[in-house]
């Protein structure tokens, strides 16, 4: 080894990059700091250094557009052979040969195209498929879906997702070809005796909701005329200014792109309690192979057909991009949840029918004491019983707990079983519910609006009840102050009557769509010290909308209550109480001040 090092040459004089021995080896080190571990032959090293980024440092990265649907495998390979990922692609991923290359028709140094499936299969069997599946990533682009689709897309935890934000976005636009309102139809409503109401009233909807943000951009420039408006607008100044103090060009844009924005995101924060959860959106998810084979099993197993029809046409996407990451997913569903989903839904009307009617406490927060749940007492079953059959009742979770403890014991144990499922393998997960038990439990009923923006906190124990409208519904005051709380008053009675008419004609799955953003929904958070930090100080930012910072608020107020150590050692110092009526404004100002810093002319 030591004749080797002496012919070594440094392709570049930073430590840590790739040596080279005179034009015969390639050697990952320095010699000093890192000792040279991994010695390659040189044509072995060409032959992959166009799949890679950076392949003379030993920190590389894997060119994915080049090696999409192979890096799964490739990498589970790496993890039991004695080199590198380079010997792996090119020893077992690419052609190396020239006669091999003669056989395929390509090039030195292509992919093995041919061979490519048997030898992913292969690697699949060796190393197990949720090891793999975790290796490979996809983004997708899930567009026109219901808001409803996308609390049941964005519920998977190890997914990224952007979703086009009713707080930015006015919904005021017509499909130019047919003049229908942006809103899904779902075949089955569409094909019943309610249809024609339900077009109707989805149609005053969104006529409702788009004469009501015209009339609230024009109230909101009443309140705060253009002319009186102040913005720190000039680059590596914090000093605000009115529009007249400026007499740069760009300067002036970005105030009026400002106070555009500053209008137009308050009437759609305080206008979209009229969409409708059948509201089309679009959503962008970047996941892992395992996180997408765990969503298509859900939508296939939901009793929504417009999520069995995404699952389809997502499968048929993915098949396209890691297809033999998602092969486990049936389009017949998974029969566990399936079956445990409906044995607690015929146990909650059996023994808990009180539990089954829409009704029950509506404070806003209410934080939980939750008991030691790995206990004997019967106490702990019963309150995770309750977690575990909250999504599917209409009431709070302490009446929750309550009719569960008057039961008989043996009643419980047993409902308790049919919760956790009939499990026949490992894989057969119970619900989430029985992720019960954190400090922090609070149960929340507030707008459906707020729901959408705090399930983004989705790593934490939640869970919710059915979007439905009979928990209240909510009106701005600014509504009211430009007089059209009556008119929104009345299309929600005619909303709530065709949500109970829905309901009884075809089920609950249908009638959800109808239920506005207004309405309130009850769901619970549950999370530890650390998660509360996050979730309640980034959620009480100024730019936050008003109504879950309240919620968060209220939250830290109960917290504070119950352990005043928690506020006196500032773990929650960032918390924020102030109240702040145009906020998105200065965040606004910011970025184009931050722009202009920079060069640019948005």
């Amino acid at each position: 080894m030591s004749d080797l090092q002496l012919h070594l040459k440094k392709i570049s004089a930073d430590d840590r990059c790739t040596v080279f021995s005179s034009d015969e080896m390639v050697a990952l080190g320095d010699g000093v700091v890192l000792p040279y571990r991994q010695f390659i032959e040189k044509a072995v090293f060409d032959i992959a250094r166009p799949y890679f980024l950076s392949p003379e440092s030993n920190i590389t990265a894997i060119d994915g557009k080049k090696l999409s649907g192979l890096i799964g495998a490739m990498l589970a390979r790496q993890s039991r052979a004695p080199g590198t990922v380079i010997d792996v692609l090119v020893e077992e991923f690419l052609v190396t040969t020239n006669e091999e290359a003669e056989e395929l028709g390509v090039t030195v140094g292509s992919l093995r195209e041919g061979k490519l499936d048997k030898l992913i299969e292969r690697i699949l069997i060796q190393y197990g498929d949720d090891s793999v599946q975790e290796l490979e990533c996809a983004s997708v682009l899930f567009n026109s879906v219901s808001n409803l689709a996308t609390k049941m897309i964005e519920d998977r935890r190890l997914g990224a997702f952007i979703e086009q934000s009713s707080r930015y976005v006015l919904y005021d636009q017509k499909d130019p070809v047919t003049g229908n309102w942006y809103y899904y139809r779902d075949p089955a409503i569409m094909s019943s005796p309610l249809s024609d109401r339900y077009v109707s009233l989805m149609d005053r909807c969104f006529e409702l909701y788009s004469d009501l943000t015209t009339k609230l951009q024009d109230y909101y420039k009443k309140l705060k005329p253009i002319e009186q408006t102040e913005y720190a607008i000039k680059p590596n100044d914090p000093q605000k200014y009115r529009f007249d103090q400026l007499d740069d060009d760009k300067q002036r844009r970005a105030f009026e792109r400002s106070y555009t924005f500053d209008i137009r995101t308050r009437a759609c924060d305080t206008g979209r309690i009229l969409l409708p959860a059948a509201t089309l959106t679009n959503v962008a998810m970047v996941a892992n192979g395992r996180t997408f084979e765990h969503l298509l099993k859900r939508l296939y197993s939901s009793r929504h057909p417009e999520f069995k029809d995404i699952a389809n046409r997502l499968h048929s996407t993915l098949n396209k991009v890691i297809p033999k990451y998602v092969k486990r997913a049936s389009v017949e569903g998974e029969r566990f949840w399936i079956n445990t989903d409906e044995d607690i839904r015929n146990d909650l009307k059996k023994y808990l029918p009180e539990c089954a009617a829409w009704g029950g406490n509506t404070d806003e927060v209410r934080l939980h004491d939750i008991p030691r749940l790995v206990s004997a007492e019967p106490r702990a079953m019963h309150h995770l019983l309750a977690s575990a059959y909250f999504p599917y009742a209409r009431t709070d979770y302490q009446t929750l707990v309550k009719s569960i403890a008057s039961l008989p014991y043996e009643t419980a144990v047993r409902m308790f079983g049919r919760a956790v499922g009939n499990r026949t393998i490992r894989r057969d997960r119970s619900p989430r519910g029985f992720e019960h038990g954190y400090d922090v439990t609070t149960e929340i009923v507030s707008d459906f609006g707020v729901f959408r923006d705090l399930h983004r906190h989705r790593m934490c124990m939640m869970q919710w009840q059915r979007p439905n409208p009979h928990l209240g519904f909510v009106i701005h005051e600014d509504i009211e102050a430009i007089g059209e709380g009556d008119a929104c008053r009345a299309l929600e009675v005619e909303i709530r009557a065709l949500y109970n008419d829905l309901e009884r004609e075809l089920g609950d799955q249908f009638a959800e769509y109808v239920t506005l953003f207004g309405h309130k929904i009850r769901f619970m958070i549950g999370m530890n010290l650390r998660e509360a930090q996050h979730l309640l100080e980034l959620r009480t930012v100024p730019q936050g909308h008003p109504n879950y910072r309240r919620v968060c608020q209220v939250i830290h107020n109960e917290i504070k209550n119950r352990a005043p150590w928690i506020e006196e050692a500032g773990l929650l110092k960032y918390v924020d109480h102030n109240q702040y009526h145009w906020a998105r404004a200065d965040a606004e100002a910011r970025q184009s001040q931050k722009a202009m810093e920079r060069g640019f002319d948005e």
